[in-house]
């Protein structure tokens, strides 16, 4: 188990439990996506929500082994990767969840793995919005002003698309899932580029799939008027 050393005590095992957090009423609600999601009220003294995930493997694999994963080492586990670099960005001042906890639990050559995270309040993904009213234009540029904070502090996100970039009632705009994010030394801005159309190809993907998407390529050209400004404020 790791966790965050501010905490005013050490995580309790039933904090990784769904069934323990609702027999004591702190479940606020559930999230969908490949791994398992409840909300819940911190079980400390603070107006906190946090959010506990459970990780799932998805494709033909999870078939086999679900929420399991080959042992390699604690250092490359999930919710060790996940958790060091989130509190990483998170120390550095960028839009990320603040870490609480992540725990492992290792059976054999294999282990299932659960991340505690804090939730931001109100926070909704970009593809849940799109999938209703969608976002202003301001909102897009945000998005991009968002991305282009990262890519200046050399950060990459190699699984950017709409489910793990969140937009808060007042505009601001966070990312989330950086289990597999990675530090690009240099100068070198083909991986910026690449990062971007990699968010444009899932964009244009959910909008061949979903039955509602209010999105079309006059949304991407905001988000890029947004990342080419720099980094800007998700508000107005």
């Amino acid at each position: 188990m790791l966790f965050d050393a501010a905490l005013p005590a050490s995580p309790e095992p039933w904090w990784f439990d769904f069934d323990a957090l609702e027999r004591r009423g702190l479940v606020t609600g559930r999230g969908g996506g490949r791994g398992s999601v409840v909300f819940f009220h911190s079980p400390l003294e603070s107006d906190d929500e946090w959010v506990l995930r459970h990780y799932m493997r998805g494709g033909t694999i999870a078939r086999i082994l679900g929420d399991r994963y080959l042992w390699q080492g604690v250092d490359d586990t999930r919710p060790w990767r996940e958790w060091s670099y989130t509190a990483r960005l998170f120390e550095e001042g960028l839009p990320v969840p603040r870490p609480v906890a992540g725990r492992v639990v290792r059976t054999g050559p294999l282990y299932a793995a659960d991340l505690i995270t804090v939730r931001v309040p109100g926070a909704r993904s970009l593809d849940e919005n799109l999938g209703e009213a969608g976002v202003s234009d301001a909102t897009w540029r945000a998005i991009g002003g968002c991305i282009r904070r990262f890519h200046d502090a050399g950060h990459w996100h190699p699984d950017l698309n709409s489910r793990n970039i969140l937009i808060a009632p007042d505009g601001a705009v966070s990312i989330i899932d950086w289990d597999r994010g990675r530090h690009r030394a240099g100068t070198d801005g083909d991986w910026r580029e690449a990062n971007l159309q990699r968010l444009r190809r899932d964009l244009d993907k959910r909008l061949r799939i979903r039955d509602r998407w209010v999105y079309t390529d006059v949304c991407f050209d905001r988000l890029r008027a947004g990342y080419e400004a720099g980094a800007i404020s998700g508000e107005g």
